[in-house]
């Protein structure tokens, strides 16, 4: 963190990896929530598009009629995820669950909620993994920056390269994820995705 050359924040995951969280497989053990979240949004998303679930579609057509912003109607959906009022580790997978649609119309802002494609879920769901870890991170990386006593301006750029870091490797994993032939569940795509995720940062 004091470099802020790329290779050292590969290598402060590494460290988080290992220490803060107790290793890979650990890791996946406190993370479930953030797996079964991303899980959930990917399934949810798919039955919006397909048109298979009455209830989603009643939801959906009900959106549509408020003319709800796609912000309001991803906080509907969230909420209808997980609903309010849950654990320290569900809050924070809801909090992950927005960041990550919101980074996606970053990403494209011509994205239609009630019409994702496969890549487009695919993307949501590794967004969601990453955001939920790189949370973790910042929490940890608030006491050494304190330390520190870097301006705003290195903090920001810091947590930067690291939440893109994040995202790089947590995208890739899930691309390894879905390309393989083995068929699988979305739950299982989030799960092998966060775990590869996981390995990789430790590894570092």
């Amino acid at each position: 963190m004091r470099s802020g050359d790329g290779r050292d924040a590969a290598r402060a995951m590494g460290s988080f990896v290992r220490k803060g969280l107790g290793g890979p497989a650990k890791a996946v053990s406190r993370m479930r929530m953030s797996s079964r979240a991303a899980a959930a949004l990917g399934g949810f998303f798919t039955q919006v598009r397909e048109g298979t679930d009455p209830t989603i579609n009643d939801w959906v057509n009900s959106a549509r009629a408020r003319g709800l912003s796609a912000q309001d109607a991803a906080l509907e959906v969230i909420n209808q995820i997980i609903p309010a009022g849950g654990s320290v580790d569900e809050e924070s997978a809801k909090h992950a669950m927005n960041q990550a649609i919101i980074h996606l119309y970053e990403v494209d802002p011509t994205t239609d909620i009630f019409a994702l494609t496969n890549e487009q879920i695919s993307a949501l769901m590794g967004y969601t993994l990453a955001f939920d870890v790189y949370n973790r991170v910042q929490l940890e990386l608030g006491r050494v920056f304190e330390k520190l006593k870097f301006s705003a301006e290195v903090v920001q750029d810091r947590l930067a390269q690291v939440q893109d870091y994040i995202l790089v490797v947590v995208r890739d994993a899930m691309k390894k994820v879905r390309t393989s032939r083995k068929p699988r569940s979305v739950r299982d795509i989030s799960a092998s995705a966060l775990r590869n995720a996981l390995d990789i940062f430790g590894a570092q």
